[in-house]
């Protein structure tokens, strides 16, 4: 498992010497939540996104990809109606277009909000994400991206609220760049076995987040953080975890030293069982 982070945890401040920073405590990449970066992202200049881009690099880092995808857009709405679901289908078209030009792999479908039923049956609007997942997946291909469904709590959202109702998604739409996400506190949200849930689903696992309720440090809230990191090292899980959590009111630094130390200990020390 390699390790990243997101650029949440300093918001907008410096981030030429943050990026360098979770370098030297051996972080592999930075996950990015764009509207950080760029108030209106698919608006940015080319001159911003080389420059971007260039900073990761020169910190010998990799671009893992988005996630926060529909912050600050709540017109952007997946059930609302046809008009809104396929303005918010291409608005991820242009993320995606965007993310594969920076060098990224993957965007992470969080948007809770942009997911609200609106009163309409639940079963209805599986179909019309399943048809319009597949439809995202496939301009994924295109630009070898994988769009990633994340499942939340029922306290966060109201569609997909278990790690098992995605892995039920991904498999019914079975196309190789819609993948699953694990979202650590998610997963206590939702109080399902994490040796269970991810033996089931990890084929379809393409990415992870590790935070706790309300984006703080991981452990902090919760302390079983080792069941998910042996969950994921049983199936020889190798791709990234990536610590989500908000700027700490306190010295961010000593904040990103503490969370790190704590993810490595918790899911990768093969003797923390």
């Amino acid at each position: 498992m390699k390790i990243s982070v997101s650029n949440i945890a300093w918001g907008k401040e410096s981030l030429i010497y943050f990026l360098n920073y979770i370098r030297k405590l051996g972080c592999s990449g930075v996950e990015i939540a764009p509207s950080i970066i760029w108030p209106e992202p698919i608006k940015s200049s080319k001159s911003e996104r080389t420059s971007f881009i260039n900073s990761i690099k020169k910190a010998d880092l990799e671009l893992v990809g988005f996630h926060s995808l529909l912050f600050h857009r709540p017109d952007l709405q997946l059930f609302l109606n046809k008009d809104a679901r396929n303005a918010t289908k291409n608005y991820i078209y242009e993320l995606i277009s965007l993310c594969s030009e920076l060098g990224g792999k993957q965007l992470i479908f969080g948007s809770p909000k942009n997911r609200a039923l609106h009163g309409k049956d639940y079963n209805e609007c599986v179909k019309q994400a399943t048809d319009v997942f597949f439809q995202i997946a496939e301009f994924g291909k295109k630009e070898k991206t994988f769009f990633c469904i994340e499942p939340l709590g029922s306290n966060e959202t109201e569609f997909i609220k278990s790690l098992d109702e995605g892995g039920k998604m991904v498999a019914q739409i079975s196309h190789p760049n819609f993948k699953l996400h694990l979202d650590s506190k998610a997963i206590f949200s939702t109080k399902e076995d994490p040796a269970e849930i991810v033996k089931k689903y990890g084929k379809f696992l393409q990415h992870v987040h590790v935070g706790d309720q309300n984006l703080l440090e991981p452990g902090t809230i919760n302390k079983d953080h080792y069941k998910i990191g042996k969950a994921l090292r049983n199936i020889n899980y190798s791709k990234y975890i990536s610590i989500e959590m908000r700027k700490s009111n306190e010295d961010v630094e000593r904040s990103l030293t503490r969370s790190i130390s704590y993810v490595k200990k918790n899911y990768l020390d093969k003797e923390n069982v």
